[in-house]
Order: C-alpha cells, then structure tokens, then sequence
C-alpha cells in the first residue's frame, strides 16, 4: 500500500464523475494527495498524487477500511445517485445509495478517527428547497425546503445527517447545497444536452435543428471549475460550526434561451431552433436562483467563469468526443 506522507490526504468519493474529475483537478492544483474511490475498475485520471481504490462505498466496512488504513485529513463526498427519473422508479435504492452510504461515512468517522478529520463535505442540491415558497427571491440557507422527487428527498436526509453529526459529535462536517453546474465533461443537464446536439449537428450527424423545451425559465448556472474551487474551501474551513450548510451558486439566473444564443454564436453552421412541448417538465419553477453570500463571506470564494465561457467548453468538449 502506497505511503502518504504529504498532508493534506483527500478522500474523494465519486471520482470518475463528471464533478469528481474536476474536484480532483483542483485538489492537485494545490498540491494534495488524494484517494479517490469509485466503482469502475480503473480510474479515469492519472496522476501522482492519486491513488485510485476500486470499492463499493454503500458498504460501511469499504470506509472503515480506508480510514483505518490511511491517514486521511479531509473527505469530499460526491458520490451517490443522481438520476432524479430513476429515483422515482425506485425511490428505496435512491434513499439506500444516497443517504444511507453519508450515515454510513458519518458514523465510520466517528468510530474509527474523528479526531483526524479536519473537514468533511457532502454535497446535496438546490432540489431541497421549496421553490415554491420563495418564487421570486433569492434562496438563502434560511429558505424553507421541501423536496419533490425521492432525490431530492434523498439529498435532504443527507444535509441533515450532516447538521446532526456536527451538531451531536462535532464533527468538523458542512453541506454544499449545489445549484445548476455546467462545464467540460460528462454531465446530463441542460446545457451538455444542447450543446451536444450542436456537435453532432457540425458532424452532419443531425440535422441543423436543435430542440429545446421551455428555454424561457432561469437557472442559477455555475461552472463545475468554480464548484470544485468552492468545495475545495469548504473542506478546509474551521471558522464555522460543524454542520453548516453552504450554498454553491453563482447569485445570478439566466434564462436557459442564453444558453441557446451563445451556441449559436459559436457553432461552426447555422441551425434552427425547434421546441417540443414533451421536454416540458410539469409544474417546472419559473426561476431558480441561489445566494452565495454565506459561501463568500466564510471562504473569500468568488465564482470566475463566465455563462460564455462555460457553453463554449462544453461546446468543445463534445466536439472533441466526435
């Protein structure tokens, strides 16, 4: 087994993911080492200061084991279920992979090295809120929550089983209340969905026709660089009581037709723009937007990525895949 002898040493779960190749970007950036654990049988990064572990993490004795063998100083837990469709298929997997694994990684920390652990954070969504309550203000931590679909249900018990085990135990524990990312790599919202049509379209592989739903409603998009560097100050951070939640936003809301305009502007042919009333979500919140205040204020983060540059990376990653 590798020998770490260079603080800080991040777990992080969920590596091979779209946030967690960017989460473990950032972490070498700043010259940490880190353990990053995931299901495939390889890891999709190289680097020298990884060391991949090829484990199933629902399962408690896979974290006991890499506590106990390792001296891990942080943990960053992105791992889990996010397919809100499939959540409703089977809500007890979702709840299962989701939540139970945080209790899990929780409890693991408390019993086997809590006093080693400088900083754990899990990573829940804007999905807990209740947008319904706050329709046209921004949401803070304060803001009521009330989850609609098992994940986001799902989300919640981990953002309180967070606030429960640094509130109880003290351990140094935080939640990240993610809104909309978009960026390079493999994701599935909105932007990644159109900009790679647009790619496919400059392939000749579709037609020069981009279908959108309703492009009308705003988000609060933010670079999954900017989130990884957001996190990444979370995990460090001593000055706020355990079991803090923080939200991860850009502050500002953007209509999903700006994501359509700027890839327009960047594509290599001119394309129409078809809506299809079947990718209409029922009962979709006319604006989501998030405050970052409480982040900034704790950490000094500030997002540094433009909604432009953001679609035109995404833009190119697609087209690299072709």
């Amino acid at each position: 087994m590798r020998a770490w002898r260079e603080p800080p040493l991040v777990l992080l779960t969920g590596i091979n993911g779209f946030v967690g190749q960017h989460m473990a970007a950032c972490l070498f950036t700043h010259n940490m080492n880190v353990i990053g654990v995931g299901r495939r049988s390889d890891c999709l990064l190289q680097h020298h200061r990884l060391h991949y572990v090829c484990g199933d993490i629902t399962q408690a004795a896979t974290i006991t084991k890499l506590l106990q063998e390792h001296p891990i100083t942080h943990i960053i837990h992105l791992a889990g279920a996010n397919d809100v469709s499939a959540s409703y298929a089977d809500p007890v997997q979702t709840l299962y992979t989701n939540a139970w694994c945080t209790l899990h990684m929780l409890e693991a920390v408390r019993s086997t090295s809590a006093r080693s652990i400088q900083g754990f954070l899990s990573v829940g969504t804007a999905y807990e809120y209740d947008f319904h309550s706050v329709p046209f203000a921004p949401l803070t931590e304060t803001s009521p929550v009330g989850p609609v679909s098992p994940y986001a249900w799902s989300k919640q018990f981990m953002t309180s089983l967070i606030q429960m085990y640094g509130d109880v135990y003290a351990i140094p524990a935080f939640a990240a209340r993610t809104f909309n990312l978009i960026g390079p790599g493999n994701a599935t919202g909105v932007c990644a969905l159109l900009a790679r049509q647009v790619a496919m379209m400059e392939k000749g592989h579709l037609p020069p026709k981009l279908v959108v739903g309703n492009t009308a409603v705003k988000r609060d998009f933010l670079d999954v660089r900017d989130a990884a560097a957001a996190y990444c100050s979370l995990m460090q951070l001593t000055a706020a009581p355990p079991g803090s939640l923080f939200n991860v936003c850009s502050g500002t809301a953007y209509p999903i037709s700006d994501i359509v305009d700027l890839l327009q502007q960047y594509a290599a042919i001119p394309f129409e723009v078809a809506t299809h009333e079947r990718l209409f979500r029922p009962n979709d919140p006319p604006l989501i937007q998030g405050d970052n205040a409480k982040l900034r204020s704790a950490t000094g983060w500030q997002p540094t990525l433009s909604l432009a540059q953001s679609v035109c990376d995404t833009l190119n990653y697609y087209r690299s895949l072709l």
